[in-house]
């Protein structure tokens, strides 16, 4: 009978298994699409020249905190929508699903202003005022790309809580072909076009997102099952319970996602205080840091969905189950990741660099210690992603944002300022405080996650209380 219910259990978690990793594997493709959006743009930079990466970085390093605070609350559409399908209530799908857009529009229009003045705002936050000036078309071409790229996010996380993230993975990949196409053409003046420099990466990369948005609009009104809950149905009708209940749950989660990438935005911003070197170089690893995030960010939504799902079903040792197995799939995806960047380092410099730029020399030095210690961190960047993953699927974000706010700014940031600036070791040690952060995050989420399974199976209480 034991060895029954063993056997049972090995089947029940490599289904679970399988499934995690069948859904995560085209949400992966899409958001290696996405990324590869900015890291085309990065590259460009690189191509024009170190002054212009530096510009470009810091440019990128000062909206993105408005991106990712809509990104916080936004994500709440998934989970919440992929409760209501385990439920069987297509209309708090379709409600969801429309305050999210609701909520994306007027996101959008908020974000613009402050990223347009970023150029005047930058010097205020210490870095060079020349370097600023010379970001302000980009950060202007920006700042109305935020609007179509926030309704974007909303649309694709609509059609993965359906469990099916073929649509967004097209689309990403028809955005990421626009955007390289518009790069070349904008940048460089082709076929009779200015030739706008940075800001013609800008502008390409908002086009691109107005496009992206456009398609997977037409998919989700036009294709099953998406359709199927008539999702634009008098999309203009603000219901306020359905509103507040995604800001309630989707702002505690977006100042946990803002306290991750705000401390690797203000972690440029102090290596950005040793110069264009070390900020050009901090640029480069930022993206690749990204572009390795995709993989346990890719597991992550899929985990949220699922538990989401067996939420709404009210199947505790589903939700269990599915938490333990994205543990431990993203930590094995994150490993030959993990060994490329510590072993070889240097494969990445051609890529990004070119070695008749004046600062080139400089710029290496600094690119591979921080390359290293990015390797490093893998681990703690996967686990802190699919732990807070796990907790939002059930509703629990106030606890989560806590700890985030504690590991990635107390501790993390805490240290890479003792080490950077009180201990006078530089900016390669601002990166070590990075990884310092990440993992004492991963620590407290899993602290929490180990909690919410006790209080599940102590009183079968799933989703936690807003």
């Amino acid at each position: 009978m034991v060895n029954t219910t063993l056997s049972s259990s090995k089947k029940n978690v490599r289904a679970e298994a399988f499934s995690l990793l069948k859904l995560s594997l085209p949400l992966c493709i899409a958001q290696i699409a996405s990324i590869s959006i900015l890291t085309a743009d990065i590259w460009m930079m690189g191509q024009l020249s170190a002054f212009d990466l530096a510009a470009g970085g810091i440019a990128v390093r000062y909206y993105q905190p408005f991106y990712f605070f809509s990104l916080g609350i936004l994500s709440m559409v998934s989970p919440l929508i992929a409760q209501a399908l385990g439920a069987k209530d297509p209309t708090s799908a379709r409600r969801t699903f429309r305050q999210g857009l609701i909520l994306a529009l007027l996101l959008g229009i908020l974000c613009i202003l402050p990223v347009l003045f970023g150029a005047d705002i930058l010097p205020l936050l210490g870095q060079d005022p020349q370097i600023a000036h010379h970001a302000s078309t980009f950060l202007a071409y920006s700042a109305f790309g935020l609007l179509p790229s926030f309704i974007f996010m909303v649309m694709r996380f609509y059609t993965s809580s359906f469990q099916r993230p073929a649509p967004q993975m097209v689309t990403a990949i028809i955005g990421l072909i626009a955007n390289i196409i518009l790069n070349y053409l904008l940048t460089s003046g082709a076929f009779g076009l200015p030739e706008m420099g940075l800001g013609g990466i800008a502008l390409a990369t908002s086009i691109s997102h107005g496009l992206m948005a456009l398609v997977l609009g037409v998919i989700i009104q036009t294709q099953a099952p998406f359709n199927h809950v008539r999702p634009y149905q008098r999309w203009w009708v603000v219901e306020k319970a359905i509103f507040r209940r995604i800001l309630i749950l989707g702002l505690p989660h977006s100042f946990l996602v803002v306290a991750e990438t705000g401390m690797f935005i203000v972690a440029g911003f102090m290596i950005g205080l040793f110069g264009t070197a070390p900020l050009a170089a901090s640029a480069v690893v930022t993206q690749i840091a990204a572009v390795c995030f995709m993989i346990p960010l890719s597991v992550s939504q899929a985990t949220a969905i699922r538990i989401g799902n067996a939420a709404g079903r009210g199947d505790v040792e589903d939700v269990i189950r599915t938490g333990w197995t994205a543990i431990i799939i993203s930590l094995f995806l994150v490993m030959p990741g993990m060994a490329l960047l510590i072993f070889s380092p240097q494969i990445f410099i051609p890529l990004f660099l070119q070695t008749q730029d004046s600062l080139y020399a400089l710029t290496v030095s600094y690119l591979i210690p921080l390359l290293m210690i990015t390797g490093l961190f893998q681990i703690g960047d996967a686990q802190h992603i699919v732990l807070s993953a796990t907790l939002r699927g059930l509703n629990d974000t106030k606890i989560p944002a806590l700890c985030g706010v504690f590991g990635f700014w107390g501790i993390g940031l805490g240290s890479a300022w003792v080490m950077g600036f009180q201990l006078g070791w530089g900016p390669v040690w601002i990166w070590t405080g990075i990884a310092i952060g990440l993992f004492a995050t991963s620590a407290l989420l899993g602290l929490r996650w180990i909690y919410r399974i006790k209080l599940m199976r102590s009183y079968g209480k799933i989703l936690a209380d807003e």
